[in-house]
């Protein structure tokens, strides 16, 4: 069925598979029967495809929510459902406790309001995210209750990214409450962090120039205070990706090079905000090995590789997404030993970023096709790969 509805958009395997976080090759292995997805997955495939629930033997109420709130809707709830006070170890469970069953809450200040969201952000920086279970959902529900518009738009695009990561079905419901909470605010920084969550949102759609468009627009509201310029070249940094993505070369190219002048003028040691904390020349350098890699030109993104040291790089967060661009670089280029090495090393600097949908997927393929390579069977049961 799946096969069907994908030839049927005239959509290549590749496209499909990175709209859900996989590789083309793992669909392949989906479509031939040799992997089961988990049930977020083939929601995920369905939306992507065209086909419904039924189609491909899913039923039940939960997957019907996770489809309607995949679209959006339904967004105002959360403060209305009952909450539960447990901390989730779980990303999804996180990510739907803090969408969908806030606790209850009354204002707070907004000094204490601030410090949570310090403590989360710091949290989420250290791919800790077993840890934002005890603070993202009462720290989101304080701040509606207090109207702190700001640092609930804030809240929200941590959960988006955390969702990215993890629940890409959730993402986008938790992207456009950054963008609502954002907007109230009129601050453009606030705004541009809300549009970049989006912004990946509508690229792991495969709505390549929507995204580009959307990053676009909220660019074109920020001016020159540093914090400014950093948050337009993070945007320019995510749209350049989502142009390589769709195999946009000459656009691509140009949009980094407009991220890289800006990090050559805003150097700062400031650090309050989230986005605009991290951004900076080692940023970009980083980016080059996506960017490269999603062009199909490998050996360009081995060479910004071998030129950054991740210790460079400002957050452990950051860190592990640089090991894990390096693993598909490798991937990509069958060499299974240095995949299976970039892999130990985004473990060692991020280890729940190894936890990753993304992640586990690399390691099942190597597990399939190398299982007597030394310590990868350890490895994918340590980050609970299977095959």
């Amino acid at each position: 069925m799946l096969r069907q509805a994908r030839n049927a958009k005239r959509l290549p395997q590749g496209e499909v598979g990175r709209a859900v976080g996989y590789s083309g090759s793992w669909l392949s292995r989906v479509e031939t029967g040799k992997i089961q997805p988990d049930e977020d997955t083939l929601v995920a495939l369905c939306g992507v495809l065209g086909l419904t629930a039924d189609d491909v033997g899913l039923e039940g109420d939960a997957v019907h929510r996770r489809k309607v709130l995949t679209l959006g809707l339904g967004v105002g709830i959360a403060a209305a459902l009952p909450g539960t006070a447990a901390a989730a170890a779980d990303p999804k469970e996180l990510v739907e406790r803090s969408l969908f069953h806030l606790p209850d809450a009354r204002p707070a200040s907004r000094e204490a309001l601030f410090s949570a969201l310090v403590e989360a952000r710091t949290v989420f920086q250290a791919a800790q995210y077993s840890k934002l279970g005890q603070t993202l959902p009462s720290l989101i529900s304080g701040s509606l209750a207090s109207q702190a518009h700001d640092i609930t738009a804030r809240a929200y695009v941590l959960l988006a990214q955390l969702a990215i990561k993890n629940y890409q079905g959730m993402a986008w419901v938790a992207a456009e409450r950054a963008r609502a909470q954002a907007e109230l605010t009129g601050n453009p920084v606030v705004m541009g962090e809300a549009a970049h969550s989006m912004g990946i949102s509508l690229r792991r759609s495969g709505d390549y120039q929507a995204a580009i468009d959307h990053l676009h627009e909220a660019a074109g509201r920020l001016g020159q205070h540093p914090d400014e310029l950093a948050m337009r070249g993070t945007l320019m940094l995510t749209a350049s990706y989502s142009a390589a993505q769709a195999g946009w070369r000459g656009q691509a190219m140009e949009l980094i090079g407009e991220a890289e002048e800006t990090a050559k003028r805003r150097e700062t040691a400031a650090q309050r905000l989230y986005i605009p904390g991290e951004f900076g020349e080692a940023q970009t350098r980083g980016f080059r090995i996506s960017v490269h890699h999603a062009l199909g030109e490998d050996d360009q993104a081995l060479m910004y590789a071998e030129k950054l040291d991740p210790r460079r790089l400002p957050t452990a967060e950051r860190r592990g997404r640089m090991c894990m661009d390096v693993a598909r670089v490798w991937q990509a280029l069958d060499e299974p030993e240095k995949t299976f090495h970039a892999l130990r090393a985004l473990a060692w600097y991020a280890p729940e970023e190894a936890t990753r949908p993304k992640v586990r997927g690399i390691t099942a393929e190597l597990l399939m096709t190398h299982p007597e390579m030394p310590g990868l069977r350890r490895f994918s049961q340590k980050i609970g790969a299977t095959v």
